[in-house]
């Protein structure tokens, strides 16, 4: 904690050593700075003390001139609650911080993994640009490429049949389903964070939240 100086006499806080050189120097000239073991008359050094707890929501705390409590001084605080206008204003800006999580983490969804027959298939970039590439030509020619290995090599290292383009479509549905999927969930996530009446409802949603 910074430790800072309150002038005595007129109460101006908070001060810094050389603050307090500049002020008495032009009455009593060439003084020696501030030290724990030295102070000019007419100033004191301030006891910092941990600010209170609060609720940042809905509450801040404000520093009061410090108090006298024996013969030191000890820094001072206060809890006052916040406007209507700036818990509002919270909420708005903690939901919509709340809405690019949501987005982020269905984008993570969607670029991770789905289950295709019991498998589970990558869907990372990579893998991704793999399937739409083979699924653009099953589309162009009805058939599956030329050299087609049979299957999908899934995470496991294990490989899920694919003998023909129903095989295939089956598929590629399964993907899609698990995007679809992904979709619903966030719609109905960012329902709930739309709905929210506090900040402490709207951190509380999280992906794995359970959906009404």
């Amino acid at each position: 904690m910074n430790k800072f100086i309150i002038n005595t006499v007129t109460k101006r806080y908070p001060m810094l050593p050389h603050e307090v050189v500049a002020e008495v120097f032009p009455t009593m000239g060439g003084i020696t700075a501030p030290t724990e073991t030295y102070m000019p008359e007419g100033y004191a050094w301030v006891t910092p003390t941990d600010a209170p707890s609060y609720n940042r929501h809905t509450q801040r705390v404000v520093e009061l001139p410090p108090q006298q409590v024996d013969n030191s001084w000890v820094q001072s605080f206060m809890v006052e609650d916040l406007s209507a206008e700036e818990i509002l204003t919270n909420l708005q800006n903690a939901k919509a911080t709340k809405i690019q999580e949501i987005n982020a983490a269905r984008l993570a969804a969607n670029s991770s993994t789905f289950t295709h027959a019991g498998k589970v298939i990558a869907c990372d970039e990579l893998s991704r640009s793999d399937i739409d590439g083979t699924n653009g030509y099953v589309s162009l020619f009805g058939a599956m490429p030329e050299n087609w290995p049979g299957g999908w090599k899934a995470v496991d290292n294990s490989y899920v049949q694919i003998a023909n383009v129903a095989a295939w479509k089956a598929f590629y549905m399964s993907l899609f389903n698990a995007g679809n999927s992904n979709f619903g969930r966030s719609q109905k996530l960012k329902a709930l964070v739309n709905n929210a009446t506090t900040i402490e409802q709207v951190l509380a949603i999280t992906w794995t939240t359970e959906i009404p």
